[in-house]
């Protein structure tokens, strides 16, 4: 399980893999910057290079390891869900809906940050994955969420990365098991 840099280190890790993907398979004739960004960026973003930029826009803890197990004497780590907003900055639509349908093909296409681009961080254990799934905003949502941002509304998806825990700093250390004592009789002591 990861430490509190778990958040940046997938938001990163995504930008990254979208990075290397595309030097890979680049999309025909179009240069692209795959970056994560915060408020203060994304209302710097102009579309003179094209960009496809990675804005967490919300965060909520996973509903299925919500509650620990009745009984259970460790605290299971905190499991959360990054809601992810992409979004394309270019100067034209063909490049603007190009680069918007390339980055939904790769995500759809592999959906899973495995330990290849989160265990390079140093923040996420070997067997750690990180799922993406789309989401899909209504309308009402989407546009709340651009007047907010306060730029324009450009062409962009959400996804979420779900499942990312975040542990303690420190693992606890129990001393470890080295013999166990019973004795076992038919007869009751006292009688």
């Amino acid at each position: 399980m990861a430490s509190v840099a778990a958040i940046h280190s997938v938001v990163s890790g995504l930008a990254q893999h979208l990075t290397r993907a595309h030097q890979l398979s680049p999309i025909k004739d179009m240069s692209c910057a795959f970056t994560p960004v915060g408020t203060s960026e994304f209302k710097k973003l102009d579309g003179k290079n094209t960009t496809c930029s990675i804005f967490l826009y919300r965060v909520t803890q996973n509903e299925h390891t919500r509650n620990p197990r009745p009984g259970a004497s460790v605290r299971p780590p905190l499991a959360i869900n990054l809601h992810l907003l992409f979004t394309v900055w270019a100067d034209s639509p063909l490049k603007e809906l190009t680069v918007l349908g390339w980055v939904m093909r790769e995500l759809h296409a592999y959906p899973l940050l495995d330990r290849s681009l989160l265990a390079a961080s140093g923040q996420f254990r070997d067997a750690e994955s990180v799922q993406l799934i789309s989401e899909e905003l209504s309308l009402d949502d989407m546009t709340k969420l651009w007047q907010a941002l306060t730029p324009p509304l450009r062409p962009s998806f959400t996804f979420i990365a779900r499942n990312v825990q975040i542990g303690p700093d420190t693992e606890e250390q129990f001393a470890p098991v080295i013999a166990t004592r019973f004795d076992v009789s038919d007869e009751l002591e006292g009688a």
